[in-house]
Formats: C-alpha cells, structure tokens, sequence
C-alpha cells in the first residue's frame, strides 16, 4: 500500500494514528485563515477580471469529480449563449508559464486532466502554476466571455465571482479534521461561504431528488462548524452520475456496458484520487466479482509494463490520455467516460448570479 493510499485510510476511516499531528493543528488553522483573511482584505476596487470566474475546487485531499463537474459546467453555459475558456494548473508538468492545450497536446507535456477537458470541453483551456497568468493569457482570446477554473479554490492570488465546492458523497470530510490530521485543506466553515455544494452520486441509486439532498443533510450534520441552515442547504445539489458505454482505447468504438458480462476477469486500473468510486461505479453497471484492481497514484505516469496482457481492461478517461499512445500486447482494453448533466434549477440560479456579476462589474468598471 502506497503512503498515499494509507494516508486515505486513517483520514476516510477509523484509524487515530494521525491523532499524533494534532500538535500541529493550530498552526495550520493560523495559516489557513491568514491566506483566506489576505484574500478577502486584498479584493479591489475594481475586478481582478471583467468576465466572471467560476471556480471548481474543494477542501479535502482526495478526488471528488471536478473534471466532470467542469465539463458540465461548459455544457450548460455554451448553451445558455456563453463563450466559456478553461485555466488548470496542469497537476503532473512543469507549466511554470502559460501554455495553450489543444487537440494535439500530449498529456506528458499538459497534465492528463487539461487533455482530457480540452478534447471533451472542445473550448480553449490554458494551464499555468500561476492561475492569474493562465487567465490572463486565455483572455487574449477576446471572444471568452468567462472563465472556468479546474480546482484553484485554495489559489487565492486568483479573484473569484463564483465556487462551485465539489463534496464526496460517500467519504463526505472524512475525519472532519484539518491537514495532517485530517484531508481537510481548509476548515468545514468554509462550506458556508462557497455559492454551491456538488456531490456526484449514481444515477442507478433509484432516489429521488430530495431524497438525495437529505442524504447530503445527514452527511454534513456529522461535523461540527457546519451551520446546516436554510442558506447552505439551498446550496447542496446533487447530481446523477451518468455511464453508458465503454470506448475502446486504440479506435475509440464503443460499446455497451454488458460487455462487462462477457469476461469473467477485468483488469480494473485507476490513477485518480478516489478509485473506490470508479470501482463503485463499475460494479453498479454490472461488473462481477473476479476483477483485479491496480490503483495508481493521482496522475500516474502509465507505462506497457501497467497493462495487463492477457485480462481485459477498463480504466478511467483521465488515464486513457496517457495510455492511448502506449505500445501494448493486450488489444482489449477500454476507458469509462463518466457524464454529468446539472439540474436545472442550479444552472438557473447559475445564470441568475452571473447575470449580477456581469451589471456590477460594468458599474465599477465606469
């Protein structure tokens, strides 16, 4: 077990032994709130940015679907007349200055997060350490008229109009405690003071709508600093996880997810911050008992000797990026795209933001 994965576990789990950090607790929540306390004493007369910057991010270690989340969120405002452009850090490279994603970029060079959106979103993505810098050069481009940032929620240097926070449905906050002790990266306090709550859940669960916004209730009710008012619960959005068809890695043809029936053995491989949620989410399409799993670290660097040769193998978008242009013996193998569809109530409240946004910023623009 990776230190990573071991980590996880006494975070997510009923493990104590990361108990022995709490020394280091105050230290950490006097850093965390001073970086906060900086950004809101920093904001400025006039906007960072005149197009609205919506952020996607969240406060615990660990993936918790902001990729799928974006590309929503591309979706929803290219069809409400908006000309989105995308920022990343570009988690994996060196991308100390701007740099372009297109098409053709290789996930050696950009991250495989950055190929991915910008081959799904089909809208122009800019990665950068320095958000500020990535947004700055994506503007260049005089037709975007709002800004999209994959994770960034802790990059303060960069202005934000909207944060959309991303929440594990099932692993919540973990331990509820802050960083080494806990996965948090900020304090739960700071659920109160994002515009909206996301947490992606299976869209097989059979469950309706506000059944699903009161299982998020009881989930953030098991943490103290959480203030489960009328204001953050009209925050919480729930939203169906959708999986329809494999796509085979080298033609890229799909298929239906019954072929997962037709194998009794998978090889199941995921170099994400949450496997467990991809596995669940096989298994909830039809996948038998039998499978081998190989969990890598986020943002693994694929190599032929990963792949099985001789089990079928499904693996997860993000990583089919970087294992599409391996030379591989075994010619089953295939990647799950995972879609998101938001509700329409949060992109209508959404738009109803932006819409302010946009006015204030043309009054102090003058």
């Amino acid at each position: 077990m990776s230190f990573e994965a071991y980590l996880n576990r006494a975070w997510y789990g009923k493990s104590k032994w990361t108990h022995l950090f709490l020394p280091l607790s105050p230290l950490v929540s006097y850093l965390v709130n001073q970086k906060r306390a900086r950004f809101l004493a920093q904001k400025k007369d006039k906007p960072q940015f005149i197009p609205p910057v919506i952020v996607v991010g969240n406060i615990t270690v660990g993936g918790t679907g902001k990729s799928p989340m974006v590309l929503a969120l591309v979706k929803a405002l290219k069809q409400a007349g908006y000309s989105p452009g995308i920022v990343s850090r570009g988690y994996g490279v060196s991308a100390t200055v701007p740099i372009l994603v297109t098409q053709k970029s290789l996930a050696s060079e950009c991250g495989d997060e950055p190929v991915m959106l910008v081959r799904r979103a089909d809208c122009p993505l800019v990665i950068c350490q320095d958000r500020v810098a990535a947004i700055n050069t994506l503007l260049m481009d005089e037709s975007i008229d709002l800004v999209i940032s994959d994770d960034g929620m802790q990059h303060y240097a960069m202005m934000r109009d909207i944060e959309f926070l991303m929440l594990d449905a099932t692993r919540g906050l973990g331990n509820g405690k802050l960083l080494p002790v806990g996965p948090l990266r900020e304090p739960v306090t700071r659920l109160n003071q994002v515009d909206f709550i996301v947490s992606l859940m299976s869209a097989d669960d059979g469950l309706s709508v506000a059944t699903r916004s009161e299982k998020l209730r009881y989930l953030l009710s098991r943490y103290d600093g959480v203030n489960l008012d009328d204001a953050l619960c009209e925050k919480l959005v729930p939203v169906p996880l959708q999986a329809s068809e494999l796509i085979h890695l080298k033609t890229g043809k799909a298929a239906p997810l019954t072929i997962l029936n037709e194998y009794p053995n998978w090889q199941i491989v995921a170099g994400i911050g949450n496997p467990e949620r991809f596995l669940n989410t096989l298994l909830e399409k039809g996948l038998k008992p039998g499978f081998k799993t190989s969990w890598f670290a986020d943002h693994h660097d694929f190599s032929e000797q990963d792949i099985s040769d001789d089990l079928p193998v499904v693996m997860t978008e993000k990583d089919a990026v970087k294992c599409k242009d391996l030379i591989l013996i075994n010619d089953n193998v295939w990647y799950l795209p995972i879609e998101v569809s938001l509700p329409k109530a949060c992109v209508d409240s959404l738009l109803l933001q932006l819409t302010k946004i946009k006015l204030e910023k043309q009054l102090v623009g003058k």
